[in-house]
């Protein structure tokens, strides 16, 4: 998603639809199975200043971090692995917000059945449209995201909560409660492990163990991007991957907000880092 928010800075907003319109497959596979109804249209709230403010945080640590949920994944599968500094951050991050904070209520809101027809439409027309816009060189890239689109959907008809930050989700929960009894199912850690895999062997480079280098400044500044990462999840229910995979299918509107407020943080977070280093160049220049 950091990648989608860098394109839409420099108005190229195609790869970012795509990715946003990652989980409404769902809807196109569910009347070809013979589920009717499943638990995570539940997961509907209203769109409160928590949304807000978990977003905002969750996109900043991710522009931080140079990636978000599933592109964590995708470059400790590529080798990357002061990656595991940001899933140690959202663990803690996960863990430090019911510390520093009294507990947060939600307003849930009334379950869905089935979308209506006109919103599908709006989104099937504006994907269509988004790939007829796309040039050439990012067409290949765009049909990959809604490979994986189509790929996720289909996982969470099986798995709702499958996600990445879902299972760091239920596994701080569980360390932070001691409740030794409710460690999430065994389906869930063979999933993201296929995904480490899948990931892995799709990489079209990956960085040999002997070339890795222990950085204490990397490491730092990856562990505080997964604690911002974390508080931010924390506060809005889940990363990126949840809203997109869970929040939006089931058209929650915070989800809606939290994925705003997301690339509102993505972009400020991006803007900074841009602004810092033409600063920092101009003042090596000038010395």
């Amino acid at each position: 998603m950091v990648r989608g928010v860098s394109e839409l800075l420099e108005r190229r907003p195609s790869f970012l639809l795509a990715i946003l319109c990652c989980g409404f497959w769902y809807w196109l596979i569910v009347p070809f199975t013979s589920r009717e109804w499943l638990p995570f249209l539940a997961n509907r709230f209203d769109g409160t200043i928590h949304f807000i403010l978990g977003g905002l945080l969750f996109g900043v640590g991710a522009a931080l971090n140079k990636g978000c949920s599933i592109s964590t994944i995708s470059k400790l599968a590529s080798g990357h692995f002061y990656m595991f500094a940001t899933v140690v951050g959202w663990i803690i991050g996960w863990l430090l917000l019911p510390t520093l904070t009294p507990p947060v209520s939600y307003q849930p809101l009334e379950n869905i059945d089935t979308p209506s027809l006109p919103a599908l439409l709006v989104i099937a027309i504006g994907l269509l449209f988004t790939i007829l816009k796309t040039s050439a060189t990012l067409r290949k890239l765009l049909f990959g995201v809604i490979f994986f689109g189509i790929t996720a959907s289909t996982l969470t008809l099986m798995e709702p909560q499958w996600s990445p930050s879902q299972l760091l989700k239920d596994i701080s929960y569980t360390i932070y409660h001691s409740e030794s009894q409710n460690w999430p199912e065994l389906e869930r850690y063979l999933i993201l492990l296929g995904l480490v895999v899948g990931m892995a062997f799709g990489a079209k480079s990956r960085l040999p163990i002997k070339a890795f280098e222990v950085r204490a400044k990397q490491i730092a500044s990856h562990l505080f991007a997964g604690v911002i990462m974390g508080l931010g999840a924390s506060l809005a229910l889940g990363g990126n991957d949840s809203q997109l995979l869970i929040a939006l299918p089931a058209f929650s509107p915070a989800g809606v907000v939290a994925i705003i407020s997301i690339i509102l943080g993505i972009a400020a977070g991006l803007v900074t880092r841009n602004v810092y280093k033409r600063r920092k160049n101009k003042k090596n220049r000038s010395t």
